[in-house]
């Protein structure tokens, strides 16, 4: 190397490593830039497993090419990206004072000399207390924990699964078991409803019917306490009772690799991950840290959390690059927008839920919508469900989540960028959009939610969806109420149109709610009648409580928030 060039050694070959590697080996050409990977196989997209799996992929070494098919291994980034990667060796630990860091393999030990270290050491699976080790116990993370499952099923030996935790991964494995197979699955969840840390228990309550739908056994409020294993089976013992099947996933989610960090004194954040700053550097000096290892700040609360995605990794990595290059550059706060297929359903959703924010002393509200994806006379329309979490006094937008066979994602990636500049409710109402009727509607849904925040601020109130129904309002048409009635214990029918042109007319019974197909008549009903008193209506309508109908969801919530307003 010339005088000035520098040795940068980046521990770990996935997103945010070779990114960071291969940017800054393009941006100081003159440096030395050299990756160690413990596994022979490397940079896959890890994401794309569930849909190997599923058969939506056919080639699981689809995974490991770029998209003019070009293989990712050692040669590809030699030749093409001039970033060594040193794979079947393993970091095992760094001499911070020399600058040195220890590597093994079967071959042997070395000692690689570095000026800057990048510690891009990713996740592993999370495991159960107790958790059994055998093989009919299976984790869903790596490129290796594929090929077993894929066996067994091609051999028509797994008839039956177990998938423990209905999280991202355990959603899309429900659905690649079930799909494609054909094999019984039963989904266990400790949360109150599937992707707890995702959606609140409303939302959480519509992909819990839509798995059951599609021939999943849900199990919620279901913590696996043990197991029990032989040549045969396994079986999982539930509160509730027991589970047997030809074999468990156990899908729990990842925590950070922090071994070789912690070995050398590397500061350890709250969340069990390496601490570092808006530069990604950690508390040692010239030592930094991407990826899953580390622990990012929460737009909407200023906390520290662990968020393990392929997203914030890949923009870690060419950050760090920048950064060690010499130019001026940041990770900012981010908001944990994230998205998932199960079966035909889209579920997306940005910022904070509402148990979050409360659970953090942000005192909150909620409005919820129905509404289509494009112009509601488009042959091809579908509906979507938006639950909107907005801050009290200020009206920030807190979170927004989605969920529905329609285009869901496209709106949490606009909410994504409001949530994280701190808009409020207003400025959301006033969200631009490109428009035309087989694309989206002329008003937005996510201005139709910020809408209904503002009414809400007016005294027409939001209630959850899935709330009990004792008194209603009932203002629908005549042959919707045949098609889909009131579960209500006293109904009252009345329509817009009487309620308007007869001010004398009845209103709802007291403590009465309005109901409609979607929410946006029994808006309109609660304002008219809002001169009388407090009016409520049905956030969503009764399509949205159709959607979650069946579902646990837990105990009741209330959508009034009771969260005193933080001191000071």
């Amino acid at each position: 190397m010339a005088p000035g060039d520098r040795a940068v050694v980046v521990v770990g070959a996935s997103a945010a490593g070779l990114r960071c590697a291969c940017r800054l080996a393009r941006l100081k050409p003159g440096w030395h830039v050299g990756v160690v990977e413990a596994s022979p196989v490397f940079s896959y997209a890890a994401c794309g497993l569930p849909y190997v799996l599923s058969g939506d992929i056919t080639d699981p070494n689809d995974l490991r090419q770029t998209s003019y098919r070009a293989v990712r291994d050692v040669r590809f980034f030699a030749e093409e990206k001039g970033v060594a990667v040193l794979s079947g060796w393993r970091a095992t630990e760094i001499r911070l004072a020399e600058g040195l860091l220890k590597v093994e393999s079967p071959e042997g030990e070395r000692q690689l000399r570095w000026d800057e270290l990048v510690l891009a050491t990713g996740a592993r699976s999370r495991q159960l207390p107790g958790q059994v080790d055998h093989p009919r116990v299976r984790a869903f993370h790596r490129w290796d924990d594929l090929h077993p499952l894929l066996q067994g099923l091609r051999r028509g030996e797994i008839g039956r699964v177990a998938v423990v935790g209905a999280g991202l991964v355990g959603c899309e494995l429900a659905e690649a078991f079930g799909g494609l197979w054909g094999a019984e699955v039963v989904l266990m969840e400790a949360g109150a409803t599937p992707l707890p840390e995702l959606l609140d228990p409303e939302v959480g309550a519509c992909v819990a019917r839509h798995l059951e739908s599609s021939g999943v056994e849900v199990l919620v409020g279901s913590p696996v306490r043990t197991m029990q294993v032989d040549d045969d089976r396994v079986t999982l013992l539930l509160d509730s009772g027991k589970v047997t099947a030809d074999i468990a996933v156990v899908a729990v989610g990842v925590e950070p690799e922090v071994e070789l960090a912690r070995g050398v004194g590397a500061r350890i954040g709250p969340t069990g991950a390496i601490a570092v700053d808006e530069r990604l550097a950690t508390s040692l000096p010239h030592v930094w840290a991407a990826g899953d290892c580390v622990e990012v700040t929460d737009a909407v609360t200023g906390a520290p959390v662990f968020r393990p995605l392929g997203s914030l990794a890949n923009r870690q990595g060419r950050t760090l690059a920048n950064i060690l290059a010499g130019r001026r550059d940041a990770f900012p706060p981010a908001t944990g927008a994230m998205a998932v297929k199960v079966f035909d359903l889209g579920v997306a959703a940005t910022g904070c839920t509402e148990a979050r924010a409360r659970e953090r002393g942000i005192a909150v509200r909620s409005v919820w919508i129905t509404a289509d994806d494009c112009a509601h006379y488009w042959p091809e329309a579908k509906r979507i469900h938006l639950k909107l979490v907005y801050e009290r006094g200020s009206q920030r937008v807190v979170g927004v989540q989605a969920v529905g066979e329609g285009e869901v994602v496209k709106r949490i990636d606009v909410a994504t960028q409001l949530v994280a500049r701190g808009a409020t409710v207003a400025e959301l109402a006033q969200v631009e959009h490109a428009y035309a009727p087989p694309y989206a509607p002329a008003v937005e849904p996510l201005a139709v939610a910020a809408c209904a925040a503002q009414n809400q601020e007016d005294g027409v109130e939001a209630e959850l969806p899935t709330c009990p129904l004792d008194t209603v309002l009932d203002v629908r048409l005549p042959e919707e109420r045949e098609r889909q009635p009131a579960d209500g214990a006293q109904v009252k029918e009345v329509s817009v149109v009487e309620l308007r042109d007869a001010r004398d007319a009845p209103p709802a019974p007291d403590g009465g709610l309005v109901v409609c197909e979607r929410g946006a008549r029994s808006a309109e009903a609660a304002r008219i009648l809002l001169h009388r008193g407090k009016a409520r209506y049905l956030g969503g309508g009764l399509q949205w409580r159709e959607a979650a109908r069946g579902a646990n969801t837990g105990p009741a919530a209330s959508a009034e928030d009771t969260t005193p307003e933080p001191a000071g």
